[in-house]
């Protein structure tokens, strides 16, 4: 079966789950934005960080925020696909069972069509979902990880939890810090250098 085929498969099987779904207004199923080819996945859990396949997002967004950071730092949108664990405004914790199962097939099967170098977790229940395990954000955030397959993978905050942080604690917030800090990991890693210092 062709790529662009799976993509479609991978559309039609989040369409099908109708409950994650009811809001949408224009029926459009938006599975990530970026470059699908990109060496970086960011994963995250809100659905503020992308509105249109092509990296639009909405002013004063977790997106914009998160791309922002990646323009300054010089990460290329020719690097990076970013995309949701529900493709929906519906949070991961909010799905039933029988849906985490499937969403969590549908994530490493848009893993594997992506093939990327770098996952980049945004908040710990991506990171717990794709690792299996409990995560201690204290000790595990920003720590380069091997993966499945080889492919590097960083733990950071959830971007919007990020934003908030700086906007109430401006720019030396602790967590905005540490996650401009892990972004230059991420920055380091595409230029091939395996040192995350």
């Amino acid at each position: 079966m062709e790529k662009d085929e799976l993509w479609e498969e991978l559309r039609f099987e989040i369409g099908s789950m109708s409950r994650l779904n009811s809001s949408r207004e224009d029926n459009e199923i938006l599975l990530g934005s970026g470059n699908r080819d990109g060496k970086v996945l960011f994963i995250g859990d809100d659905s503020g960080l992308y509105e249109t396949d092509d990296l639009k997002v909405a002013i004063g967004s977790s997106g914009e925020f998160l791309i922002k950071l990646c323009d300054i730092l010089e990460i290329s949108p020719e690097d990076y696909y970013i995309t949701t664990l529900t493709k929906s405004k519906v949070k991961y914790r909010e799905t039933f069972d029988d849906e985490k199962i499937k969403l969590k097939d549908l994530l490493d099967m848009q893993i594997s069509l992506i093939q990327p170098e770098i996952i980049v977790a945004l908040g710990q229940d991506v990171a717990e979902l794709l690792l299996e395990k409990n995560v201690n954000m204290g000790t595990e955030r920003g720590e380069v990880k091997t993966w499945r397959g080889g492919i590097k993978f960083i733990i950071t905050y959830d971007v919007n939890f990020t934003k908030k942080s700086r906007d109430s604690s401006g720019k030396k917030s602790k967590v905005a810090l540490d996650f401009w800090n892990d972004l230059k990991s991420v920055k380091s890693l595409l230029n091939g250098n395996e040192n995350n210092e």
